[in-house]
C-alpha cells in the first residue's frame, strides 16, 4: 500500500469516528509553495476566486503520516535535509518546514551517439529532481526509437553526495544496430484494397523504424470515416527487423445520418441534417449531402472524396447557399475541385473554384451593386498544425495560409488576389494556459468586380469580441458595415481553472482594418473581456463578454460558442 492510499484510508477511518478536521497551514517553505505541498498530500488549496470553498483541513490523527509524506516529497525534489515538524493548537494544524540546502547538480555527463542534451530536463546548478530524472529516461529511449534504434540500451545513473549536497548524473546509451520496418502485411475487408490502406501509412518495408511514423499512420487511418478500427502490430521483432501486421475493420453500417441543432452568438439558431456513405463503391470513397440552416445563412452541400496513392486525396464539392449581410443578400453556387496532400503535421490543398454569385436586396446600390458575377479562382492552402488537441488544445502551435485569385477574361469577371494567414501559439503555464493568435488578410482588386462577401468583416466571437458579428469597421450612409480590403487582428488569452470542469479566461482582442490592401495601423479597435468554459465531451462550452477598452459602457457584446477559438 503506497503512502497516498494509506493516507486516504486513515482519513476515511477517522471520519467514521466523527473526528473533526482542522485547517492545515504551512510555515517556512520557500522553494515549494503551499499549493504544491497541498497537492502532494491530495488536498486542494482554493484559488482566490473560489470563495465558496473551505480551506484544506485534515484529521489531527493523520498529522504524523502527512508530516512523513511531506518530508519524502521534499527529498524527491532535491531537499534531502528538509526537517518537518508540526504544531496543533486545537483550532488548526501547522507544519513548520525547514527546507535547508537543496541538492544541486554539479555535473551532467553523456555518452551517446545522438545529441540528447535537449532531452535532459536539467542544467548545471539546477535542483535535483528524482521524478524528472526518472521521466527523462523514457524520453531518451523514445528519442532513440524515433531515430531507428529500437534496441537501444540506456544506463542512466545519479550519484548523491549528502555531505556537499551535490548530484552527479550520467546518461550512457548504447544504440545497437539500427532497426528497420520488415514486411508489411495488411488484412482489410474485401471492399478496401490493401493498396489503399498502404497509401495512408507513413512507412514501408525497409524504412528506418520510428514510433512517430506509426502514430502518424494511425492518425491517417482514423481520418478515414469508413474505418471503424485499425491495429498496427509491431510486437514481432527479429533482432533489428520489425515485421508489421495491419488489421482494418470497417463499419457494419456504412451509411451515417447526422442531425442536430444549436445556437451561437454569430449566427443564431442552427439546424443541421445530413447523410453520408463512408465507403461508396469501396476503397474508402465517401459521398455526402448536408443541409444547414442558421438565421443568417442557409446551405445545401454535396461532397465527394476519393483517396489516392501516397496519402493524397481528390475531391469535388458543390454548395448552394443564401446569406444575409447587413445591407444586401447573396445567393451563391460554388463548385470546387481539389487535390489534397496529407504530410503530418502538414496539409496542402490545391483547388479550382467556380463561383456564381447573385447580389440582391441591396440597400445601397453604390456600395453593394446588384447583379450576377462569375469568377474562376485557383486556390492554394497550407496548414501546419502541431497542437495536442483541436477543440481544446493545451500546447502547440498552428499556421494556416490561403491564397486565391483570378484573371479577368471572357469566363471570369475579375482580376484580383486574396491572401489570408492565421497563426496561433498555445503555451502551458503553471496551473494555466497562455494563448496568442494573429490573423492577417489582404484583398486587392485590379479589374472588374468581386462579390462584396470577398471583403473582410470584423467583429464577433472569432474576431473582436467587443462587437457583434461583422459589426466592426467602416459603414455606409445607412450604417451598414461595408467590410475592408485588409485586416490585422491579434488575440491574447489567459486560460485558468476554476473548479472541476469549470474554467475561466481573460482576453484581449485588437483589430486593424484598411480600405487598401494594407491595414491602417494608425486606427485600432482594442478590446478586453472575460469568459467561462465548461468542459464537455465535444469540447468546452464557452461564454465570452468583451468590451471596447476606450468605450466599455457603449461597445460591448456577449458571445457563445463550442470549443476554444484556437
Amino acid at each position: 500500500m503506497n503512502v497516498k492510499t494509506l493516507l486516504v484510508t486513515l482519513l476515511i477511518l477517522s471520519s467514521l469516528l466523527d473526528a473533526k478536521p482542522l485547517p492545515l497551514f504551512f510555515e517556512g517553505n520557500e522553494q515549494l509553495d503551499d499549493r504544491t505541498l497541498y497537492s502532494a498530500i491530495g488536498l486542494h488549496l482554493p484559488y482566490f476566486y473560489e470563495f465558496w470553498k473551505s480551506e484544506p483541513a485534515i484529521d489531527p490523527k493523520t498529522t504524523k503520516i502527512i508530516r512523513t509524506t511531506i518530508k519524502n516529497f521534499y527529498r524527491v525534489n532535491g531537499f534531502f535535509h528538509a526537517d518537518i515538524t508540526s504544531k496543533d493548537d486545537n483550532s488548526s494544524i501547522t507544519l513548520m518546514v525547514k527546507e535547508k540546502r537543496a541538492m544541486t547538480i554539479a555535473d551532467i555527463s553523456t555518452i551517446s551517439k545522438l545529441d540528447i542534451t535537449t532531452k535532459i530536463p536539467f542544467d548545471l546548478n539546477d535542483t535535483f529532481d528524482a521524478q524528472k530524472f526518472t521521466e527523462s529516461k523514457a524520453v531518451i529511449k523514445l528519442f532513440y526509437a524515433d531515430n531507428g534504434y529500437c534496441n537501444a540500451q540506456l544506463d542512466a545513473k545519479s550519484w548523491i553526495d549528502i555531505e556537499t549536497d551535490l548530484a552527479y548524473m550520467l546518461y550512457e546509451v548504447v544504440p545497437n544496430e539500427t532497426c528497420h520496418f520488415g514486411p508489411v502485411t495488411i488484412s482489410s475487408p474485401e471492399s478496401i484494397k490493401p493498396e489503399v490502406i498502404d497509401s495512408f501509412l507513413n512507412f514501408k518495408e525497409g524504412d528506418r523504424y520510428s514510433p512517430e511514423r506509426i502514430r502518424q499512420s494511425y492518425n491517417n487511418l482514423y481520418g478515414q470515416e469508413g474505418i471503424a478500427k485499425a491495429i498496427i502490430d509491431t510486437s514481432k521483432k527479429y533482432e533489428a527487423t520489425i515485421p508489421t501486421d495491419i488489421t482494418i475493420t470497417e463499419y457494419k453500417d456504412l451509411r451515417r445520418f447526422t442531425g442536430g441543432g444549436g445556437f451561437s452568438s454569430d449566427e443564431g439558431v442552427t439546424l443541421l441534417a445530413g447523410i453520408k456513405h463512408r465507403n461508396f463503391f469501396g476503397d474508402l470513397k465517401t459521398i455526402s449531402l448536408e443541409a444547414r440552416y442558421t438565421q443568417i445563412k442557409q446551405t445545401i452541400k454535396g461532397h465527394f472524396d476519393m483517396p489516392l496513392s501516397n496519402r493524397n486525396t481528390f475531391g469535388a464539392e458543390a454548395t448552394l447557399e443564401n446569406e444575409r449581410f447587413n445591407g444586401f443578400k447573396e445567393r451563391r453556387l460554388i463548385e470546387t475541385l481539389y487535390l489534397k496532400q496529407n504530410r503530418t503535421p502538414n496539409s496542402f490543398q490545391e483547388s479550382l473554384i467556380f463561383d456564381h454569385t447573385l447580389t440582391y436586396d441591396s440597400d445601397d446600390l453604390n456600395t453593394f451593386p446588384e447583379g450576377k458575377l462569375f469568377i474562376i479562382s485557383p486556390r492554394l492552402q497550407w496548414v501546419h498544425d502541431v497542437r495536442d488537441k483541436i477543440l481544446d488544445p493545451s500546447s502547440g502551435y498552428f499556421i494556416r495560409t490561403e491564397l486565391q485569385g483570378s484573371l479577368k477574361s471572357e469566363i471570369s469577371d475579375a482580376t484580383y488576389y486574396k491572401f489570408y494567414i492565421s497563426g496561433g501559439y498555445i503555451q502551458p503555464l503553471e496551473n494555466a494556459i497562455g494563448a496568442l493568435r494573429v490573423n492577417y488578410g489582404s484583398l486587392r482588386k485590379f479589374q472588374g468586380d468581386v462579390p462584396a462577401s470577398y471583403r473582410f468583416y470584423a467583429g464577433g466571437m472569432n474576431s473582436n469580441r467587443a462587437y457583434g458579428y461583422r459589426q466592426l469597421g467602416p459603414e455606409n450612409i445607412n450604417g451598414d458595415p461595408v467590410g475592408s480590403d485588409s485586416l490585422m487582428e491579434t488575440t491574447l488569452e489567459y486560460r485558468f481553472p476554476i473548479s472541476g470542469d469549470l474554467r475561466g479566461v481573460v482576453f484581449n482582442d485588437n483589430s486593424f482594418l484598411g480600405n487598401s490592401y494594407v491595414p491602417n495601423y494608425q486606427k485600432g479597435y482594442y478590446s478586453a473581456g472575460l469568459g467561462l468554459r465548461y468542459v464537455t465531451p465535444i469540447g468546452p462550452l464557452a461564454f465570452d463578454l468583451g468590451f471596447d477598452i476606450a468605450h466599455p459602457t457603449e461597445e460591448f457584446a456577449l458571445h457563445f460558442h463550442v470549443g476554444e477559438l484556437f
